[in-house]
């Protein structure tokens, strides 16, 4: 009968998206329709998505924002904030994504200054947080990067959120706060929650928390989380990623005696960092790769690594985070040479260059290996004093296996000077200093016995 029947109109299924944004931001990247689909939908899928003859489902559009490395926001319906506004945040990604972070960082200063809309700051302070990042400078990259998770929790972006925890991590890791780990277990467990995954972002993470572990002296969850992140990674051409995940593997290897594994990681990392040019990554890789034939008693090729290290920060005036790390193994080196003068010309360098930048875990570093260098020239009491102040910092930091090392380094040294009940505080301390075999101590009469706590 007619009029029985009526007529429903369906809620059209997908999300509702700008259409000539999907474009826009796949040319921005230089892809085509089939490299953005990747085989994970369709070529044609993507074309009508692009000519708005289809909605993506959040899945989808989660697929080309991080394809396209754009926010969800970016493509949304009623995107807030003016053109110009819009474009300036365009821009600001665009710098970070090329290495102009100075620039990047005044640009998102002066877009904040005009008070923008929610989604507009969440974009803009990520952005900004992340060329800081890249800038060695956690303590800021702190601010914008909580204030941007805050926004991107409110507007809902879970995607966002991961990469933001990333970013955030990071930043704790450079300024040694105690929080790393913890954040760092959120953005891999928020990564490991996306739909579809993001292999890139796991990678990242995963290769953080192998720093965090080095950090530590926990060799061997650092390999197993270097492990972890090359294999997410094979999917990849992510030539700096890779680098990463072999140098943090070489210095895992090498510490848990694998010298051939380690060589191995430590040349295809420095291999990578070259075409990559990625200067930092760089120095990192020729100081590791020198360190590991130091290791290994090669002093002559670990020379030739180690000082090209140095060149590098010279060349590109670079301090933080690298500088002082490569005087380390410097010193190290002149020490192997029984040339104590020369290390400690190099660690006073670096003690100085790791306490103007904060970097207490180098600081710990120099101050343990000039001990080492004025025992070798006979000073105990500088040596004593360099000791010391290196256990209190790395009692400070909480890094027990470190803590014990340096501890029974120590007190094998004293020892063999005859300095018997000195040698026992410090081996006590190493006893006491976490988890692990209790190390074997002389007592005071000279004969092998345990250290009690």
């Amino acid at each position: 009968m007619l009029g029985s029947s009526r007529s429903i109109r369906r809620k059209p299924k997908g999300i509702s998206i700008r259409p000539e944004a999907v474009r826009q931001a796949r040319m921005e990247m230089g892809l085509s329709l089939s490299e953005l689909a990747g085989g994970e939908i369709t070529r044609a899928a993507i074309h009508q998505v692009e000519t708005g003859k289809m909605r993506p489902s959040m899945r989808t559009l989660e697929l080309i924002a991080r394809r396209t490395g754009r926010p969800v926001s970016f493509f949304m319906v009623g995107q807030e904030g003016s053109e110009e506004q819009q474009s300036a945040r365009d821009e600001l990604s665009r710098l970070v994504d090329s290495g102009e972070y100075v620039d990047a960082v005044a640009l998102g200063g002066r877009i904040l200054a005009g008070d923008p809309q929610p989604g507009i700051e969440a974009d803009v302070q990520f952005g900004v947080g992340r060329a800081l990042v890249r800038m060695v400078d956690g303590t800021r990259a702190l601010h914008h990067l909580t204030r941007a998770r805050e926004l991107f929790e409110r507007l809902g972006d879970a995607w966002m959120v991961a990469h933001v925890l990333d970013q955030e991590a990071i930043a704790l890791f450079l300024v040694e706060d105690p929080r790393t780990l913890t954040v760092a277990l959120e953005a891999l467990e928020r990564c490991e929650r996306l739909e579809p995954p993001e292999p890139s972002l796991r990678a990242s993470v995963l290769n953080l928390l192998g720093n965090i572990h080095l950090r530590s002296h926990d060799w061997r969850n650092a390999a197993r989380f270097f492990e972890l992140g090359l294999t997410a990674s094979e999917e990849l051409l992510n030539l700096r990623v890779a680098a990463r995940l072999n140098d943090g593997l070489s210095m895992a290897r090498q510490r848990l005696g694998d010298f051939p594994g380690a060589l191995r990681a430590a040349e295809r990392a420095s291999a990578l960092y070259a075409v990559d040019t990625d200067v930092i990554g760089l120095i990192r890789a020729e100081n590791n790769l020198g360190y590991v034939l130091l290791r290994q008693g090669r002093l002559e090729p670990a020379a030739t690594h180690l000082y090209r290290a140095l060149e590098l920060c010279d060349q590109h005036d670079l301090q933080r985070i690298g500088r002082a790390h490569v005087l380390n193994s410097i010193g190290e080196l002149h020490l192997a040479r029984r040339e104590p003068g020369l290390a400690c010309t190099h660690l006073l360098r670096s003690l100085e260059v790791a306490t103007s930048q904060g970097e207490r875990d180098a600081e710990a570093t120099a101050r343990r290996l000039l001990g080492s260098a004025y025992l070798q020239l006979d000073d105990e009491e500088a040596a004593h004093e360099y000791f010391t102040t290196a256990i209190d910092l790395l009692e400070q930091l909480d890094v027990p296996e470190r803590l014990r090392a340096c501890a029974t380094e120590y007190a094998e040294l004293l020892y063999a000077r005859g300095r018997l009940v000195e040698s026992i505080a410090y081996w006590r301390i190493a006893a006491g200093a976490g988890e692990g075999p209790i190390p074997t101590a002389p007592t005071e009469m000279g004969l092998t016995g345990e250290a009690g706590a």
